[in-house]
């Protein structure tokens, strides 16, 4: 396989992560004046990848993968059943094999947008819908490494973005008491000529284990598709925009105070088209002031 390609393949196998560690938090509503920050750093590695027929190849000559993902992600109520929300990444990313190298660092594609709560008369049960707009914070380019000028893992597809998101979640009191879930799905569009459009998912229950403790498991998926499938060798040709996984994460939290927690999660790609095949681990604080 060409460098290049190998680049655009794996390159997105971090991009969306972020949106997968809210499952301590997400789908709850912030009370009016109030925040909700939440710091994270999230390292993931592939040295396999699936190709366009989902079967898993390991990369030519040991090459090896790795992303490091710094994330802030905040909450702010503006009324009762409106929130501002926000999230704003740095992404350093990099891929080595026998004979080539090369790395990125820059900020990510940050997300800003506003969640409305239905009016509903259960306190323990919210659906919400959020519209955010997708703006890049970088610019991509091709990097002249060590051994050969190459296409770089990109940070993202460099374009502004929409997307609109509609969750259930809710604590459960008479049946498995104390237990809690969220779900969402929606959907994602970049503004580009070929898009890509994607679709995504999101499904999490966690079990309180005390007052201070908590687990929690989430199934995670992205699909991915664009007018352009092919992958083009150009050194200006767009990233792969046709590609979609499978993710599971198990999480662990525990409430330092009222206000704070800290949570730690491993997480391993499941299965895949046209992207990487990994795993890693998360760590993240939610602070509530």
């Amino acid at each position: 396989m060409k460098t290049k390609m190998k680049f655009r393949i794996i390159s997105f196998a971090i991009i969306l992560i972020s949106s997968f560690f809210q499952n301590a938090y997400a789908g709850f509503p912030v009370e009016k004046g109030n925040w909700m920050i939440s710091p994270m750093y999230s390292h993931y590695s592939a040295r396999n990848y699936w190709n366009n027929l989902k079967v898993t190849t390991p990369y030519t000559r040991g090459g090896s993968f790795t992303s490091n993902y710094f994330g802030l992600y905040g909450v702010f109520g503006i009324e009762k059943n409106i929130n501002f929300v926000f999230n704003v990444p740095y992404i350093i990313q990099s891929y080595t094999d026998s004979v080539s190298y090369a790395k990125t660092a820059s900020m990510g594609d940050a997300t800003v947008g506003i969640a409305y709560y239905f009016k509903n008369d259960n306190p323990y049960k919210h659906v919400s819908l959020t519209g955010s707009l997708i703006i890049p914070l970088y610019q991509n380019a091709v990097l002249t490494t060590t051994s050969t000028t190459v296409t770089p893992p990109y940070a993202g597809f460099q374009t502004l973005g929409i997307e609109a998101k509609l969750c259930f979640s809710g604590t459960n009191i008479e049946v498995l008491k104390y237990t809690y879930y969220d779900v969402e799905g929606g959907l994602r569009q970049y503004l580009a000529s070929s898009g890509p459009t994607q679709g995504f998912f999101n499904a999490t229950f966690g079990v309180p284990l005390n007052n201070d403790w908590k687990l929690a498991g989430t199934i995670s998926g992205v699909t991915s598709s664009s007018g352009n499938s092919s992958l083009i060798t150009s050194t200006t040709s767009t990233v792969n925009k046709d590609y979609g996984y499978l993710r599971f994460t198990l999480a662990a939290g525990y409430n330092i105070s009222p206000g704070a927690s800290i949570w730690g999660n491993i997480f391993t790609d499941v299965s895949g088209r046209s992207i990487g095949e990994g795993s890693g681990f998360s760590i993240f604080a939610v602070f509530k002031f």
